[in-house]
């Protein structure tokens, strides 16, 4: 039991109550401090599963992407994916930590209905990495600079996927995720604030992301996040508070809401003079509440044991080295070059080191043309339609050349921006021709010549004199209504800025 003795009247008249689980909690004047641990389950972006051929595709119909290997059927033996190894790899590099040469894998048991092994194989003893860090500073949001130290990297497989409330009293199983490939870093206890909790798992998302090994993202379930939390009095050892782990916590708002909540009841439970028990708890983001799951004594008995279906990974110095020169530059050079470069936002940046191979693609683009412009393309345009289509960039149709000739055309005034669009589609549809053929094809060449426009527009003008009249008597909306009459009566042809301006002089000169 911890004891009260020492502490000021003065500290203990104030009601621990006031500092609410629902705000960040100022370690400052409780006189304790956390000591915060994560673990990051991170699905590769591997085209199979870790130890079968079956795809690791996700959204795909339940129960389709299995074979007999995941499904856990007597005699069907795993065999290792390389593509899982060096994305697990590649993340240790970023990381910063160290390749292990020799790792190997272990059988963890327990028995769930989405686990069909009754066991997981995972690398518990003989990780693939160990050591590395993050550091975090202004440009991750955090007033001060805090390094991040990672435990280690390990390479496991998924389980199955458990669906509830479909049929009452009945829980449905999808195996699609059963066997797909993650990799699970354990950060060590470095972490004191849920802000800094949040910006860590931000900065891993955009790390990995940026690298290629994962899409991070937590509501696809290709990030999930568990969180050790305890705390201790200032001045006490910082890792002599009792642990409570807050399990599947699926969003940076959910982080942060539960560790805050979490750090509140820990330090509530110990000024009432009681112990903290070492339990695994969830979070009800509603009541903004931690609550039991399951205590230490149910805790599982995992019996780790050697896994004597997978052979042990070696892994020599030459592979590492090319390994190591396929990287590209980290995030924060990214940034830093950047910003200053083309004059864009940090926002910007962060945008497009959320898609691999945007900011490569950016700057292939961008020699010779207006970066704003270009940007504004590619995070609008270009990313609504890979998200219309489920499709990453580096798997899209579209090539620079194809998407420089679309910002070339739309610079010069020779197509509108809603022929851009078109041919955008086209490109990432497999069009193979240029733009230029494309405008010909299509009859999409711009009218430039204004004498032309003016004897259409007045055509229009006669043609609807009580929209003429509307306009006049105040009704200045109508003018759109003129507009896009134009637009229509040249098949899209005249650009709308100045199918606006001619049709505004003439609708003037009829007061």
């Amino acid at each position: 039991m911890h004891s009260l003795a020492g502490t000021s009247s003065h500290v203990l008249a104030r009601s621990w109550r006031q500092y609410t689980s629902a705000t960040p909690v100022d370690q400052t004047t409780t006189g304790f401090k956390a000591t915060i641990g994560l673990e990051l389950h991170v699905q590769l972006l591997a085209a199979q599963k870790l130890f079968s051929a079956a795809s690791a595709k996700w959204n795909e119909p339940p129960n389709t992407n299995v074979n007999v290997a995941d499904a856990g059927f007597p005699g069907a033996l795993p065999q290792l994916n390389p593509e899982c190894v060096q994305l697990a790899a590649r993340a240790i590099l970023a990381l910063n930590g160290q390749i292990q040469q020799r790792s190997a894998f272990d059988r963890k048991h327990y028995f769930y209905a989405d686990q069909p092994l009754g066991y997981q194989i995972t690398q518990q003893h003989h990780p693939i990495g160990r050591g590395g860090y993050v550091d975090l500073g202004l440009l991750d949001g955090l007033e001060y600079v805090k390094r991040i130290g990672i435990h280690q990297l390990q390479l496991e497989q998924d389980t199955a996927k458990s669906i509830r409330g479909v049929y009452p009293g009945h829980v449905l199983v999808d195996l699609n995720r059963a066997g797909v490939a993650l990799i699970e870093i354990v950060s060590k206890p470095d972490v004191e604030t849920a802000d800094e909790a949040v910006f860590y798992v931000r900065k891993m998302q955009s790390l990995l992301r940026h690298i290629g090994v994962s899409s991070c993202n937590m509501e696809e379930g290709s990030l999930r996040c568990d969180v050790n939390v305890s705390v201790y009095r200032d001045g006490e050892d910082r890792l002599s508070g009792t642990r409570c782990e807050l399990k599947n916590l699926n969003s940076l708002k959910v982080i942060r809401g539960a560790v805050n909540a979490e750090i509140s009841r820990q330090i509530d439970v110990v000024w009432r003079g009681d112990n903290v028990e070492q339990e695994t708890r969830g979070y009800d983001a509603q009541s903004n509440t931690t609550f039991v799951t399951r205590t230490k004594e149910a805790a599982p008995d995992y019996r780790y044991m050697p896994e004597p279906d997978v052979p042990e990974i070696h892994i020599n110095d030459s592979w590492i080295a090319r390994l190591r020169k396929t990287l590209p530059e980290t995030p924060e050079a990214v940034m830093a070059r950047m910003m200053p470069q083309y004059g864009l936002a940090q926002e910007d940046i962060e945008t497009m080191l959320g898609e691999p191979g945007c900011t490569a693609f950016f700057e292939q683009a961008v020699v010779g043309r207006d970066p704003k412009r270009v940007l504004s393309w590619i995070t609008s345009e270009v990313f609504g339609q890979l998200a219309y289509r489920s499709q990453r960039l580096a798997d899209s149709s579209i090539t620079v050349p194809q998407f420089t000739q679309i910002i070339d055309a739309l610079s010069s005034d020779a197509i509108t921006s809603a022929q851009a669009k078109q041919l955008l589609i086209a490109f990432m549809d497999g069009e193979q021709r240029t733009v230029d053929e494309l405008i010909a094809a299509h009859g999409w060449e711009v009218i430039s010549d204004d004498g032309k426009l003016r004897v259409i527009s007045k055509q229009l003008l006669d043609a609807h004199p009580k929209e003429v009249a509307r306009y006049l008597k105040g009704q200045t909306r109508r003018l759109n209504f003129f507009v896009g009459k134009l637009m229509q009566a040249t098949n899209g042809q005249a650009k709308p800025q100045n199918a606006s301006e001619i049709m505004k002089e003439l609708l003037e000169a009829r007061r």
